[in-house]
Formats: structure tokens, C-alpha cells, sequence
């Protein structure tokens, strides 16, 4: 218990170390540097082994979530037969020769239910279903893995690039510890690809491709679609016709391969009608929903008070952000469009929260828009790092207030001139 007790806790301390050791390196005239980048080394090599160790190990620790589910998405989807039908699933579920596990709770959430995107998701499934089981899992844990390292390269590009190495193994450090980003590792979740396709798309936000990847991630997670609202009040065009141009090319393509059904089924008998309501009470779910439910504020089974609290908080926002475009905050504009559309999505689950590093990288440049100096960023960081091991909708609420004060000058700007008299 103790060892476990230590191990959990190191998740914890060693990525403020490592903030600290970032801090430390910045500085030119400081003593025993070498030191300082060993013990840096050492936690980046320690942070790298236990991610990939961590990944590997899915590989024969089979499990009942979430891979079976997508596994199953594939196998409906290769079937030709409408994968919104609990009786498809079902009849595909009897054939499936899956580990011995208890599927119970699967079969109840999944198996019972139908596939719960939108239609043309599924063909992010389907080379699934051409593969055997073990083959399947390959495959996935290792496409996972890609578009992981693809979110540390991105993150490094973006945001600390002009540090160099020093950037680099602070991203690699702070990723590979967090913990919704290892929870997406152990449930083979779909979150990599979606904080890739944000990343992407914040790179490319003055282009016209950035519409190609915000229809993109529509269909990985719908609530991205609330990243439009940027592109709206910003009045970039073309983005928006490219989004709508993809969509409507995705759609037909999936109307040419599936046919109408599918379409009709899922808008009038969405599967969603069939999840079981007491999931949204279990503490895995961190959406504004789920609390209110877990405080008693609302009910299963009545989620009135839960949609006048989110269209009241979608109206704030919206004025909220013509405030940011008004001041030219761009930046503050995409956390704020993250962090709300995480909040009021009601299906936002624990690992999800893999996308604030989005928001947390920009906090170690203080030349940035969302740069603090160093006497805040690493306090930020530690109470960020605890809250999401335990209440990862705190943590949401937390950054907002910081993005608010940032946005008013409420939290002083980094002193650059304090800064050079350090190096």
C-alpha cells in the first residue's frame, strides 16, 4: 500500500519537479546546471518509460472498456446492417470471440444501446473489423500511441519551441504524467486523435484548412463543434464553408456506402435514448450535468435546471467572447471555447480532460497571451496536477476563473524586465 501510495504520488511531484527544473534551465548564470539537467533527464526518461511501459501493457492486460466497444463499432460497421440497432450489435456481440471478462456492464452501455456518434464516425472503426481481436488491439494501442507523440511534437511546435530541448522534455514530462492522459491509455480512448485535430487546427487557425479539421473533430467528439463559434465571431468565412463543405462530404459518402437508414434511425430513435441514465451519476462522468445530478441540484430523470444553467452559460460566453475578439485574445478565446465546451458537453468523461494541456503548455511562455511568470505558473500547475487526479470539473472551473482575471488584468502580467536581470 505504501509503495502504491508512493508511486501515485510521484504522478504528482515530479512534474512540478520538472517545472522547476524548466524555471531553473532558463536562467544563463545560474551554478550546477549540469546537475540540474541530469535530474531533468532523469525524470524525462523516467516520465517517457512509464508512458510506453504503460502502453505496452494493454496490450495482454485485456479489459472490458472501452476497446471492445470500438472493436464492436468496426465489426457493425463491416456488416453492412444498420449499427444503430441494438439487434445488430447483439447478433454481432454472440459471434465475437472476445476475452473472458465480465461484459456485463458492457453489454448494457454498449451492447444494448447502438453506436452513439453520428453516422460517418464509423468509419474511424471499421478497419477494425476487418482484423481479428488481437490483431484489432494491435493496431489500435499502437495508433494511439502515434497520434500521442504527434500531440507532444505539436505541443512543442506551438507553445515552447523557442526553448528547444528545455521545451520539449517539459511537454514530454508534463503529458506523460498526466493522469487523464494515462487514463486515456488504459481505456484505449479516442483522445490523443482529438487534442492532435485541436492542436492542428489552432496551428492552421488563419487558414482554410482549419474548417477541414474542425468537421474532423466534430465527428471524433460533437462537442468540438463549439470551436465554430471562434470561427463565426471572427468572421473567417472560409474555415466555416470548408467545415460545411467536409461535413456534407463525409455525409454523402456515408449515405453512398450505408444508405439513408442510418441517418433516419439515428435522428429519430438516437441510441442515446437507450444509455442507461444512472451512468451520467457515476463519478467517472465530470460534465456540469453530472455534478449537478451527484449534488442533488437535478435529477436523472429531469435535467431541466441542468439546460437553463448551460444556455445561460452559453449566452455569457458568447458575450465573453466578443470581449476577447474585441481586444484581440485569441488565445483566450480557444481556452474558453475548450473549457466550456467540456463543462456543458454531457458526456464528458475523466480522460477528456487530456485536452487542457492544450491551455496549460501556453502558460510557460510569458510572452504569450497566456504566459505568467514563473511565481505563478508553478503554483498553477501543482494545484492543477492534484485537482485532476481527483475532481477533474474543479480543475475546468479553475483554469476559467484564471482565464477570466488573465482576460480583465486581474493577474499581473509576467515582468520581462525582471526576467533579463536573471540571465
Amino acid at each position: 500500500m505504501n509503495m502504491y501510495v508512493l508511486i501515485h504520488s510521484s504522478y504528482y511531484l515530479l512534474p512540478i519537479l520538472a517545472c522547476i527544473c524548466f524555471y531553473y534551465l532558463k536562467f544563463k548564470n545560474k551554478d550546477s546546471k549540469k546537475i540540474i539537467w541530469i535530474f531533468y533527464s532523469f525524470i524525462f526518461i523516467v516520465a517517457s518509460f512509464v508512458f510506453i511501459q504503460l502502453t505496452i501493457t494493454q496490450l495482454y492486460e485485456f479489459k472490458a472498456w472501452d476497446f471492445n466497444a470500438f472493436y464492436l463499432f468496426g465489426k457493425a460497421g463491416v456488416s453492412g446492417n444498420n449499427f444503430y440497432l441494438p439487434e445488430t450489435f447483439q447478433a454481432i456481440f454472440n459471434t465475437l470471440d472476445l476475452p473472458p471478462l465480465d461484459y456485463r456492464q458492457y453489454i448494457s452501455e454498449v451492447v444494448n444501446v447502438g453506436f452513439i456518434y453520428p453516422p460517418p464516425t464509423i468509419f474511424l472503426f471499421v478497419p477494425l473489423g476487418f482484423l481479428s481481436y488481437k490483431t484489432a488491439l494491435t493496431c489500435w494501442v499502437l495508433f494511439n500511441f502515434l497520434f500521442a507523440i504527434g500531440c507532444i511534437y505539436l505541443s512543442y511546435d506551438l507553445f515552447l519551441k523557442k526553448y528547444k530541448l528545455n521545451g520539449f522534455m517539459l511537454v514530454a514530462i508534463l503529458f506523460c504524467f498526466f493522469m487523464p492522459a494515462r487514463s486515456t491509455v488504459v481505456y484505449s480512448q479516442t483522445n490523443f486523435i482529438l487534442l492532435f485535430l485541436l492542436l492542428l487546427m489552432k496551428k492552421h487557425s488563419d487558414k482554410k484548412f482549419s474548417g477541414i479539421l474542425l468537421a474532423l473533430a466534430f465527428f471524433t467528439k460533437p462537442y468540438m463543434l463549439i470551436f465554430g463559434l471562434y470561427f463565426l465571431i471572427r468572421k473567417q468565412w472560409k474555415p466555416i464553408i470548408y467545415c460545411i463543405a467536409t461535413t456534407l462530404i463525409l455525409v454523402g459518402f456515408t449515405i453512398l456506402v450505408y444508405g439513408i437508414e442510418p441517418f433516419i434511425t439515428y435522428i429519430y430513435d438516437n441510441p442515446i435514448k437507450r444509455y442507461p441514465s444512472w451512468i451520467q451519476a457515476d463519478s467517472m462522468h465530470q460534465s456540469l450535468n453530472a455534478v449537478l445530478i451527484r449534488s442533488h441540484l437535478t435529477s436523472i430523470n429531469n435535467s431541466s435546471v441542468y439546460y437553463y444553467i448551460a444556455i445561460l452559460i452559453l449566452i455569457l460566453t458568447v458575450f465573453y467572447l466578443f470581449y476577447l475578439a474585441g481586444r484581440k485574445l485569441y488565445d483566450s478565446m480557444w481556452a474558453v471555447l475548450l473549457l466550456v465546451g467540456l463543462m456543458l458537453y454531457p458526456g464528458t468523461i475523466y480522460y477528456y480532460g487530456v485536452l487542457i494541456l492544450f491551455i496549460i503548455f501556453q502558460f510557460f511562455d510569458e510572452k504569450r497571451e497566456l504566459g505568467f511568470n514563473m511565481y505563478l505558473t508553478i503554483p498553477i500547475i501543482a494545484i492543477f496536477y492534484i485537482l485532476s487526479g481527483f475532481y477533474l470539473f474543479i480543475c475546468f472551473c479553475f483554469l476559467l476563473i484564471i482565464l477570466i482575471l488573465k482576460s480583465f488584468n486581474l493577474i499581473s502580467l509576467p515582468n520581462l524586465k525582471f526576467y533579463k536581470s536573471l540571465e
